[in-house]
């Protein structure tokens, strides 16, 4: 039987999955951050590129699939940074079931600053 790259192998980048989170400011107040959850190996793969008028701002939108170890903490209320970007989580799914890997699939579309 012929086996493909392991998934080792193919975990050649590195992201950061961010969660916002509140913290109380002392003063009867909140303020809303972004915490790092994990800095994790992963494969990115931009899947679709495209360009969108919004408000009449031409602004990129691109599409990733993101592999990484099977983690069951992340989540659409998460973001994910790669590199300079960030990114919205749209799902995050163990594709086989196996507990191997999540697969995420992520896009820029009004993706909030994290930094």
């Amino acid at each position: 039987m012929k086996r493909g790259k392991g998934l080792s192998s193919r975990l050649n980048n590195e992201i950061e999955i961010v969660r916002k989170v509140e913290t109380d400011t002392g003063t009867g107040g909140s303020t809303e951050s972004w915490q790092v959850l994990a800095k994790v190996p992963a494969e990115v793969i931009c899947l679709s590129g495209r360009e969108v008028l919004t408000e009449k701002v031409l602004q990129g939108i691109r599409v990733y699939r993101i592999t990484i170890r099977h983690r069951t903490d992340v989540s659409e209320e998460c973001q994910v940074r790669y590199g300079d970007e960030d990114l919205n989580i749209r799902a995050a799914l163990d594709p086989k079931g196996q507990r191997e890997e999540t697969v995420i699939l992520a896009d820029t579309d009004g993706a909030l600053p994290t930094r």
